[in-house]
């Protein structure tokens, strides 16, 4: 057989194997309490009359600070809601489960980097997660 061949095939199935793991490991960390308990509070704070109110107000003056229009009181009211926003007990419980969540990542990714030796988030593929880090 072809050298090239080999190790072409190889090389497919060391990444078939990388790809298994990652997709078995993902599930994995979905069933997570810790990972749970965060889409929990996400989806509460989604669902939430309230801040979707306080969210639209933020908005409409997000707005008028892009388009110029009386740049202090509409600064001043963003800073306002905002801290509205962050003193309802359910935005804390999000915050709370979230940084949780990015803790758990965190910890994961220093393990698997500390096993290949190399930064592993920082060089896996993007594919939306908004989880920081």
């Amino acid at each position: 057989m072809d050298g090239n061949f080999e190790q072409t095939l190889a090389a497919e199935e060391k990444a078939l194997d990388v790809f298994q793991a990652s997709r078995a490991l993902g599930e994995v960390l979905v069933e997570t309490p810790t990972y749970q308990s965060f889409l929990r509070a996400l989806k509460a704070i989604n669902s939430d009359p309230q801040i979707q109110q306080i969210a639209a107000q933020m908005r409409s003056h997000q707005r008028a600070l892009q388009m110029g229009i009386d740049g202090r009181s509409h600064q001043a009211e963003l800073a306002r809601l905002q801290s509205e926003l962050e003193a309802l007990p359910i935005v804390q419980e999000y915050r709370k489960a979230e940084q949780e969540a990015i803790l758990l990542f965190r910890a994961l990714d220093e393990f698997i980097s500390q096993a290949m030796g190399f930064p592993f988030a920082r060089n896996a593929r993007r594919n939306g997660c908004s989880c920081g880090g």
